[in-house]
């Protein structure tokens, strides 16, 4: 399935399709786009394309990095084109070498679409000026061309096309001070040796048997949504993308959920990087708040800051005309009771695999302060996992995710030798018998969503995954049985549940089959653990991406994308794997 594909440099993004960049928020992740195509057909974008209506076109990455290799074919020869946006720069560079003629057309748009730049031509290229600050977009041009406009026509040959965005055009790229900038060439050579290293550092990468390109693009894309400045990991970097076609789930997830980077650490611990794990464990511990619920919000900002208010951008008409476009994101107005156990586990997790008892003492008045925080509040109602809004239960992953938390700060405390374990493995025990006796149901042999429900939930099968209990357990292989028919929506796809507050999940969850996987994993399915991964694959995107949910019936992406929820469980399932196998292998 063609879609977009997905640079990042670790503080923006773009998005990017058959020589289109249609979505480029600058200078970081969360800033407004100054190509928002992507939300509105006259939204302005930034192409590159043969001067010939007739031509096949693919795309590739180059090796393992972030750097996309672009091949237009003619019946008059060839344009290659190499994208990638350079290290420590709000910047685009566009390196090409062409056999044919080709055309780029650029039009830049300040704040989404709202505000239409001047436009002058400079020696070297063109400015776009913001004219209600002194921002603005230079483009510095190389090779054999003509300005018409907004277009600017190449003859054959070989040269490139250098996008800098500049908060202060007086020290941009074609100022005085404009030598200090990277120089196209050289800055290819270095982002592609950056990206090639990274990968390489994860653990015993080349000796994946299975899934080895699916997990390798997986880990590249975790690493591309961590704004580098401060570890935060973003869930997508994209806003309002649409879960339906035509309906309002749109939202903006450009910011660092505690979850979902949580989820992220993990996956990073499982490839063996775990400098690049620390940095997010670092990131989520300097928003504890040690003196009221630990995580206030369930999301942050980039830089660690409270999350913005949500706002729609009415001017724009959404992708494939899904209205609303929103900026920001309501549920910062929630209290999500699981998170905190989402960030322990994976501090625990960090912790055993490094053995960094520093790291651990350093951060250990976050671990006390989230303990504490949990063992009073744990009994509390409060949203869930899926973030439905004006809904609060006794929700049971938030339960188990309660139990996480205290279970995996009591651990860490007995290491330190610290006579506070007890006090927190008591009530990860009174949470563990309220769970079993309100949270599952007899009638149904299954656990429920939340107290005296009779609804299923895919994130029930987190249970064994957290050794809440045994996969093996009967009580959760009658939830396992309810989940495999009452959710699924065809071979290996399923909706991580029927309906909330919006109304009916029509679209599968991606995450989810990963759970599905891991769980088979753990009740030695292997084979049908693989055939998970395999389904997945064959509905990830010709760049191996994945949005949060998948159309019913074609496989394109939908939802904001890529999406670090199933990019890090693809890392983790794939892992798991792995490790089942080589342990059969080894019996």
């Amino acid at each position: 399935m063609k879609f977009y594909a997905f640079l990042s440099n670790g503080l923006t993004s773009a998005l990017e399709r058959d020589g289109n960049i249609e979505w480029f928020p600058t200078p970081r992740f969360d800033s407004p786009s100054i190509f928002t195509k992507l939300l509105d057909q006259e939204g302005g974008s930034f192409s590159v394309l043969p001067d010939d209506e007739d031509y096949v076109v693919s795309s590739e990455y180059v090796e393992d990095s972030m750097i996309l290799r672009t091949k237009f074919k003619t019946k008059r020869g060839q344009l290659e084109l190499i994208d990638f946006l350079p290290l420590s720069l709000p910047a685009i560079i566009r390196i090409y070498n062409s056999e044919i003629p080709f055309v780029s057309d650029i039009k830049v748009f300040f704040d989404y679409g709202l505000i239409r730049p001047g436009v002058n031509v400079h020696r070297k290229g063109l400015i776009y000026k913001n004219p209600r600050s002194q921002e603005g977009v230079e483009l510095e041009l190389r090779g054999n061309y003509c300005i018409e406009d907004t277009k600017i026509k190449f003859k054959p040959g070989q040269g490139y096309l250098y996008l800098l965005y500049s908060k202060d055009l007086r020290y941009g790229l074609f100022s005085k001070k404009g030598e200090v900038y990277s120089k196209p060439y050289e800055a290819l050579e270095r982002t592609l040796t950056f990206w090639k290293n990274l990968i390489m550092r994860s653990r015993q990468i080349t000796k994946l048997k299975r899934f080895e390109q699916f997990y390798r693009r997986s880990l590249s894309v975790i690493l591309g949504l961590m704004y580098f400045p401060t570890g935060g990991l973003i869930a997508s970097p994209t806003t309002s993308l649409p879960e339906i076609i035509g309906e309002s789930r749109n939202w903006d997830y450009r910011y660092v959920w505690v979850r979902d980077a949580s989820y992220g650490a993990e996956a990073l611990i499982k490839a063996g990087l775990l400098s690049r794990a620390r940095h997010v464990l670092n990131f989520l511990s300097s928003v504890v708040d040690p003196s009221s619920k630990s995580f206030d919000h369930p999301f942050y900002g980039i830089d660690g800051t409270s999350p913005p208010e949500e706002q729609e951008l009415e001017w724009l008409r959404g992708f494939q005309n899904s209205r609303p476009v929103r900026i920001g994101n309501g549920a910062y107005m929630q209290v999500q009771n699981d998170i905190e156990g989402a960030y322990m586990h994976s501090l625990h997790l960090y912790y055993k695999e490094s053995k960094d008892k520093q790291f651990l003492l350093d951060n250990w008045w976050a671990v006390e302060a989230i303990a504490d925080w949990v063992s009073n509040s744990w009994y509390r109602k409060s949203t869930d996992i899926w973030e439905q809004r004006n809904v609060n239960e006794h929700f049971v992953h938030t339960k188990i995710m309660n139990w996480v938390a205290l279970d995996r700060a009591s651990k860490l405390a007995q290491d330190l030798g610290m006579e506070k374990w007890k006090d927190w493995r008591n009530v990860s025990e009174e949470i563990r018998s309220s769970v079993m006796e309100e949270g599952y149901s007899k009638e149904l042999n299954s656990f429920v969503k939340y107290y005296g429900s009779q609804e299923i939930d895919s994130a029930l099968l987190l249970l064994p995954l957290y050794g809440f209990i045994e996969a093996t357990d009967p009580r959760f292989l009658g939830t396992l049985k309810r989940i495999e028919t009452e959710l699924a929506v065809s071979p290996g796809l399923f909706l991580r549940y029927r309906g909330d507050f919006m109304g009916e999940a029509l679209n599968p969850f991606t995450l989810v089959t990963l759970w599905m996987a891991r769980v088979y994993i753990r009740l030695g399915r292997t084979k049908e653990a693989s055939n998970m991964l395999e389904v997945l694959q064959s509905c990830s995107t010709d760049l191996l991406l994945l949005g949060e949910h998948i159309e019913k019936g074609t496989c394109i992406p939908r939802g904001n994308f890529p999406h670090l929820f199933p990019t890090s469980g693809v890392v983790v399932t794939v892992r798991e794997l792995e490790e089942s196998l080589q342990d059969t292998h080894l019996t």
